[in-house]
């Protein structure tokens, strides 16, 4: 059995600084978890797995989850495999995550309306958008849109993140974890259909059309949202309809969260097929990870999405959807 050494956090902080940041897709942890069970049939699955682990007890190598990931392998129903890809996956990633849409905007969009001021970025730690709190992937602290944790709870999952993160993903009550996938397939089904709707609306429409109508419904959708992190940049004249009138269309193609879901989204809708539950999950992951990771291991739909958007070169990312490409590739780099 491969072990990977599970690095204190304040370790695994002082690494990063010169960490490569991986990201692999979910089934390319199942390859992995498959390697790790039975090397004999998947010998080559075992080989990237050694090397991976080898990368990451080094401090060479991060390779944090997304919301997708931990969505993924709640739905796996076979309580036995879905706790060997929980363990698999909370122990080569450390209990890391990419950080959720909430952190991403916020940091975004006062970097760029600081910039466009003339003012210095505020002072972050250089992987600010990643966590080794496992939930905020999808709900972050400081959000006061949602309850906070208490300190504690804070200081304890810091204290052993991949412990909690295996907890998290093997420990719901059957009930809860069956009841959560539900409730977010039902929530993924009515934002599908109010996109086939809008798809329906443009579909005549060129594509610099459709691109300037995705750009001003998010800027619409998100306003209130915008708004409350202009309001933390710190700029000397905070006149919102002044600020509004020079970024708004600028916070979209400057911000890679919007600027990733408004072109990845242009060219799904575009496909001769109904969008699909999973395409809503894959955009999700895609927002967080592309302008963020070195390197990601992909299935090909949204790989080739990415690279036929430009995005892979516009954030200086590796795009692959083979494992075994991945040893040689980080070699290199």
């Amino acid at each position: 059995m491969i072990e990977p050494v599970l690095q204190p956090p304040s370790v695994l902080q002082r690494l990063m600084a010169t960490a490569k940041i991986l990201y692999l897709d979910q089934n390319k942890w199942i390859e992995l978890a498959q390697g790790q069970k039975s090397p004999t049939d998947y010998p080559a699955q075992r080989e990237v797995l050694a090397f991976l682990v080898e990368e990451s007890n080094a401090g060479r190598l991060v390779v944090p989850l997304t919301a997708t990931n931990l969505y993924e392998t709640h739905k796996v129903n076979i309580k036995e495999r879905r706790d060997h890809l929980a363990w698999v996956q909370s122990t080569l990633s450390q209990g890391m995550i990419f950080r959720g849409r909430y952190k991403r905007l916020e940091v975004e969009i006062i970097d760029h309306v600081r910039s466009g001021s003339g003012l210095e970025p505020l002072p972050r730690e250089p992987h600010w958008f990643l966590s080794n709190v496992f939930f905020e992937c999808t709900a972050e602290i400081g959000d006061k849109r949602i309850p906070q944790p208490s300190a504690r709870v804070l200081e304890v999952i810091r204290s052993n993140p991949p412990r909690f993160m295996f907890e998290y993903l093997t420990q719901l009550p059957e009930d809860i974890r069956t009841s959560a996938v539900s409730k977010f397939s039902e929530g993924s089904e009515k934002l599908r259909e109010a996109i086939e709707e809008k798809r329906a609306q443009d579909a005549s429409e060129p594509l610099s059309v459709r691109r300037r109508l995705a750009g001003a419904r998010l800027m619409i959708n998100e306003l209130d949202l915008v708004l409350s992190f202009v309001r933390m940049a710190g700029l000397p004249d905070l006149d919102e309809n002044v600020v509004l009138q020079q970024f708004a269309r600028s916070i979209i193609n400057g911000c890679p969260t919007f600027f990733i879901e408004r072109e990845i989204g242009l060219r799904i809708e575009a496909q001769d097929r109904p969008i699909e539950e999973n395409d809503l999950r894959d955009m999700q992951t895609f927002c967080a990870v592309v302008a963020y990771a070195d390197v990601i291991v992909a299935e090909n739909m949204f790989s080739n999405l990415t690279v036929q958007a430009g995005l892979h070169k516009r954030y200086g990312t590796r795009v692959l959807t083979k494992l075994a490409e991945l040893p040689d590739v980080l070699r290199g780099m």
